[in-house]
């Protein structure tokens, strides 16, 4: 009972993540008209790993060398995530970089089997196919063509498959606070050490920029992937892509809501789509049950 009340908890706290970063959505877009990627990624990094130092002074010093070679690892993934996101949202349009970065949503059952050996069941499959068809509808509004931001975004999805996979994997023997803290801080340094070689900060920021650069910090940073790190302790990595996939839905949402955006029949397709695909990861329903013990029956035949 223990174990299904923290699951559940996990699960209900990966979708909180997912409803901040669809708030995000128009914040990131306003911060980056101001302020260069690398520099971005570095203040809402430096901002997270400021707080962390505040709140959790004492417990720092229980950081040894394997969470910092864990953090190191996830640090650079991050990095290289939020990067080509961003980099790659500059030569494409906002819906091909949403839809093509939602491809850690397929990309994370398989790339979890090749490092633990834990091959994806049908409903993993069954519910990444759905979901992602769920994100096209919402994510894809024009002719959808490949261009140099079209393969940053792809390679983005990639990366932040990795990240989730080495999420799970390195918080098995790791304090979740302390792993996050040691990813912000190499996520940061790494983000200010690109911006001090590539890129000019602006002169001045308007109040605008600042008010966004602090929400992207304490919220999309700060709150959101602590609890992203410390709900997938306890949250397979399929389920928890095919949760975080909800981000998608939530940015629909308060486009529709703050942005006065259409609610059209493709959108409600695409929600309903992404619902679905969770529902089947959740509950595993008959049909596909009766099918896996068909092949499972099939396979042993066969041997």
């Amino acid at each position: 009972m223990k174990i299904k009340n923290q699951a559940l908890a996990a699960d209900l706290g990966l979708v909180f993540v997912t409803i901040i970063w669809g708030s995000a959505f128009v914040v990131v877009k306003n911060a980056t008209g101001a302020v260069p990627t690398s520099y971005i990624i570095a203040i809402r990094f430096g901002i997270a790993v400021l707080l962390m130092t505040v709140f959790f002074f004492k417990r720092l010093k229980k950081i040894d060398a394997d969470c910092i070679k864990s953090g190191a690892v996830l640090g650079v993934l991050s990095f290289i995530a939020y990067y080509l996101q961003t980099t790659g949202v500059k030569y494409t349009t906002a819906g091909n970089n949403a839809f093509l970065t939602a491809v850690y949503v397929v990309v994370v059952p398989f790339l979890y089997w090749l490092l633990r050996n834990k091959k994806p069941d049908l409903y993993n499959i069954a519910a990444a196919l759905i979901c992602i068809a769920g994100i096209g509808l919402l994510s894809l509004h024009a002719g959808f063509t490949i261009n140099i931001g079209d393969i940053l975004s792809l390679l983005c999805g990639i990366a932040f498959a990795s990240q989730i996979v080495g999420t799970s994997i390195l918080t098995e023997k790791n304090d979740p606070i302390l792993l996050s803290y040691t990813q912000f801080a190499v996520t940061g340094v790494i983000g200010l050490a690109v911006a001090l070689c590539t890129e000019t900060f602006p002169a001045g920021l308007g109040t605008d920029s600042v008010l966004s650069l602090l929400y992207i910090g304490v919220f999309s940073t700060l709150i959101a992937l602590v609890l992203q790190t410390v709900c997938q302790k306890y949250t397979p990595p399929a389920r928890a892509s095919l949760i975080m996939s909800l981000e998608s839905l939530f940015g629909s949402v308060f486009g529709i809501i703050f942005l006065q955006e259409a609610l059209t029949p493709k959108i409600l397709a695409g929600s309903l789509l992404i619902l679905l695909s969770i529902l089947i990861s959740e509950t595993k329903p008959s049909f596909f049950r009766w099918n896996q013990k068909r092949t499972e029956l099939q396979e042993d035949s066969a041997e």
